[in-house]
């Protein structure tokens, strides 16, 4: 067994107020792994108060989200361990008004993405495809009368098939298809009726889609583009409507320009004022763009990264996030002359 594995398990052992978060705008790998280790700790450690708590439901119904409890604010109660999930510390869970962060609670951190200076009790991170196979190889490690349910069984290939790009990107190992046939085989998920359902996006996403459109930029390789206060404003644009704007253009547009190999969109906090997600997304071994994110304080992947920036209007953060693209790019030269530095 793992070092880091054994150090969690003693520090679940030992609590018995549990508190598990995870990051801002949580995704299906979040909510999966989550879950999954909230299953795990009341199947083997039922007498232990364990919750886990978002500001947000997922976006569609999957197993055991009636365990989530949401929340406004992520305060100190009587917790004496804090497990963070998918995120690689406290920066990507917290905002204004929430008090955890100050927590004398043990805290764990359970991730995948390539974070740096990551300070924790415990930190397990191999970098596998995702959360969700991380806590899975976790529960079957340490606990050898662990099965996996038809729940774990949903929210396991949920959370594996959204971090994977249905195993298309290059975090996809041959540990990640190993646990997918164990979780296939008690119950077979029809992915391609849940990303169907997943890829929906509602009807008032079409305005802003449109302005994230007419604001797209193309520099050589590179095209970004963000949506501005005044318009959302002006044209009456819900924060629905801009997430699932935001999540379309990201992921069917930005690089299917011709011509465009990476690049990266903005929102602004639904919650937080003048404060902006910035997503990076880059073709595989074209543009190493976690290190860009990390230049602005945020992580992730090599080539699908987030971070948060600070500024009154869309376009003025869009000028950080550039400015931040050209000192890496300066710093640390791409192998791809089209990536000029000079041109930003």
């Amino acid at each position: 067994m793992k070092e880091e594995y054994k150090k969690l398990k003693k520090l679940i052992e030992r609590a018995d107020n549990i508190l598990i978060i995870t990051h801002r705008g949580p995704d299906f790998d979040a909510f999966a792994s989550s879950l999954i280790l909230k299953s795990y700790i009341n199947t083997f450690y039922p007498k232990k108060n364990v919750v886990f708590k978002t500001k947000q439901n997922p976006s569609q119904k999957i197993p055991l989200m009636d365990e989530i409890t949401i929340v406004q604010e992520f305060n100190i109660e009587n917790e004496e361990l804090v497990i963070i999930m998918d995120a690689g510390g406290w920066g990507m869970c917290v905002q204004k008004g929430d008090t955890i962060q100050v927590t004398k609670a043990k805290v764990a951190i359970i991730d995948h993405h390539l974070t740096k200076g990551i300070q924790a009790d415990v930190v397990i991170n191999d970098q596998m495809s995702s959360t969700t196979e991380q806590i899975l190889d976790f529960c079957m490690s340490v606990e050898k009368r662990y099965k996996i349910t038809p729940a774990v069984s949903i929210l396991g290939q949920i959370g594996i098939v959204y971090d994977t790009g249905r195993f298309a990107y290059d975090n996809t190992t041959p540990h990640t298809y190993e646990m997918m046939a164990k979780l296939t085989s008690v119950y077979r998920l029809n992915i391609e009726e849940f990303e169907y359902k997943s890829a929906k996006f509602p009807a008032s996403s079409l305005t802003p889609i449109k302005v994230y459109i007419e604001n797209i930029h193309i520099i050589g390789d590179m095209a970004y583009t963000y949506i501005n206060k005044k318009d959302i404003e002006s044209l009456g644009i819900t924060q629905i409507g801009i997430n699932g704007a935001y999540e379309f253009v990201r992921d069917n547009i930005i690089r299917y320009i011709q011509g465009v190999h990476w690049g990266f969109i903005l929102k602004p906090s639904s919650t937080v004022q003048n404060e902006w997600k910035v997503s990076f997304r880059s073709s595989k071994e074209y543009q190493e763009v976690a290190t860009v994110a990390e230049a602005l304080g945020g992580g992730g992947h090599q080539y699908a990264s987030a971070a948060v920036v600070v500024a009154q209007e869309g376009d003025k953060a869009a000028e950080i996030v550039l400015n931040a693209i050209n000192k890496v790019l300066t710093s640390q030269p791409s192998s791809h002359p089209s990536s000029d530095p000079q041109a930003l």
